[in-house]
């Protein structure tokens, strides 16, 4: 396996990759391959130097981790991270990909950016997996709160 940052060529095989993990980690989001890409290349536009890849043994990719930066009162923050990988890997465990990609990513912005906190949400069937991998906690005065835009509107 290789980590590299991400080529625009790659962007529509993760995109498929994306759209297929989110769908078999039962997340709540119906992604397909073009709402994929679309989000996939706001990172890619945003903050390519935050967008990194692995590569299989084939030169496929396997998995990325993407994230932006945010300026905020103590320094700056990693925020918006995700990560994906494909589960069904030939040579290798998806948990040490996962692992490799996200120390990559930390050890990166640590060294360009000086990053003083990292903010990630996630699934929370995969809160306790992220917690073993590295020492993060729940933030217990901070709720992550998601509407759709008419029905917010209506009820004011």
């Amino acid at each position: 396996m290789t980590i590299h940052e991400v080529n625009e060529k790659d962007l529509s095989i993760l995109s498929h990759l994306f759209a297929t993990t989110r769908l078999n980690d039962n997340f709540e989001e119906n992604w397909t391959y073009c709402t994929a890409l679309s989000y996939l290349e706001y990172y890619y536009h945003h903050q390519p130097d935050l967008f990194l890849v692995a590569y299989g043994e084939d030169g496929i990719p396997i998995g990325a981790i993407m994230s932006i930066l945010k300026p905020r009162f103590d320094g700056n923050y990693l925020t918006q991270m995700e990560l994906f990988v494909v589960e069904d890997l030939k040579n290798g465990d998806s948990k040490d990909v996962k692992k490799q990609l996200l120390y990559n990513l930390l050890e990166l912005s640590d060294a360009k950016y000086h990053v003083s906190q990292i903010e990630i949400i996630v699934p929370k069937n995969n809160v306790a997996d992220l917690q073993d991998t590295i020492d993060v906690e729940v933030n217990s005065s901070l709720v992550v709160l998601c509407g759709k835009l008419p029905d917010c509107l209506k009820n004011f």
